[in-house]
């Protein structure tokens, strides 16, 4: 009777361990599948949107084709040739590109930073003067190039009869250098209220403990922003850097609207040589080799930058 008994236990215990078993099972199933449904249009959307396009771009990165005719002609490595012995105006677009990278990082970063170390300030026209440098980053850059468009021809066509200064009589988009200097100021204009309001997010993270302290012991306001504030907000430099740095190297929109690649294409960028390539010249193997070799050298520089920023971030 007692092995009987002992027997009917075990196996009502295998009973419930089996049980227990199949109800983990489900509910982990459960999980994977609402995790799936969630996930999965994420990581589709990234495969149709980058991961796929990536791949056709090395298939037709071989081939000889104008982007619309059945007709495509293999020619292995020669559109790679061609970029590093041939292309001059090509390389023209990555030296005005890096040009514009190095003026445009450093001086829309100052400015954003000193801008936002004003509107950190809780004041009651803090508000007002945050919406009014934000403002223009909304703006599409299309919009924006049709108004500094104006500004730079008509606008200083009547500024200077009124006022007879030779400043608003030069060619600024007809002269290379004028040019150059002209497509910086549109674009730090457009978005230094991005990156202001990064750095503010920073800056009221910083505990303010450490601020307190560090005047009590004597430092001024120079001190305090060099000793604690800027290695403390360095993650929001990391951010601002990486982004502005990614913004002047897909630079389009202003040169298309503004400039198109002119005067003499001395304003010519890489992402606006590329779209001429294809679809005004209508190589697009050329194209599509073009736009590789530049992820390559991005990847590159993007790598570096992050690797210098990120070594200099602190922890409160």
């Amino acid at each position: 009777m007692d092995w009987y008994e002992t027997s009917c236990t075990s196996i009502i215990t295998l009973e419930k361990e089996c049980w227990r078993e199949c109800i983990l099972k489900k509910k982990k199933l459960n999980e994977f599948l609402l995790f799936a449904l969630f996930v999965f249009p994420a990581v589709a959307f990234v495969l149709f949107a980058t991961d796929i396009p990536f791949v056709m771009n090395l298939y037709y990165s071989v081939f000889d084709w104008n982007g619309v005719g059945k007709s495509m002609t293999f020619v292995g490595l020669d559109n790679y040739v061609k970029i590093f012995t041939h292309d001059t105006l090509f390389w023209k677009g990555v030296t005005f590109t890096l040009k514009f990278a190095v003026f445009y990082v450093i001086i829309v970063n100052a400015i954003s930073l000193t801008v936002a170390i004003v509107m950190s300030k809780e004041t009651k026209t803090s508000s007002v003067g945050r919406a009014f440098y934000y403002v223009p980053y909304i703006i599409s850059l299309t919009a924006i190039s049709l108004i500094w468009k104006f500004i730079f021809g008509p606008g200083f066509e009547a500024l200077y009869e009124v006022t007879g200064w030779e400043f608003f009589n030069w060619s600024w988009v007809g002269t290379p250098k004028l040019a150059f200097f002209v497509v910086v100021i549109m674009a730090v204009w457009q978005n230094v209220g991005f990156y202001m309001v990064n750095y503010i997010a920073g800056i009221i993270a910083v505990p303010k403990e450490l601020i307190e302290a560090a005047k009590i012991d004597g430092a001024n306001s120079l001190q305090v922003f060099k000793k604690i504030t800027m290695p403390l907000i360095m993650p929001a430099v990391s951010i601002c850097m990486l982004t502005s740095l990614t913004f002047a190297f897909k630079l389009f929109d202003i040169i298309m609207v503004f400039t198109k690649g002119g005067p003499a294409n001395s304003t010519v960028t890489v992402a606006y040589n590329i779209y001429k390539e294809a679809f005004v010249n209508s190589k697009y193997g050329l194209a599509t080799a073009k736009s590789l070799v530049f992820v390559v050298f991005v990847l590159i520089v993007t790598v570096i930058q992050l690797k210098v920023t990120k070594s200099k971030e602190v922890e409160a």
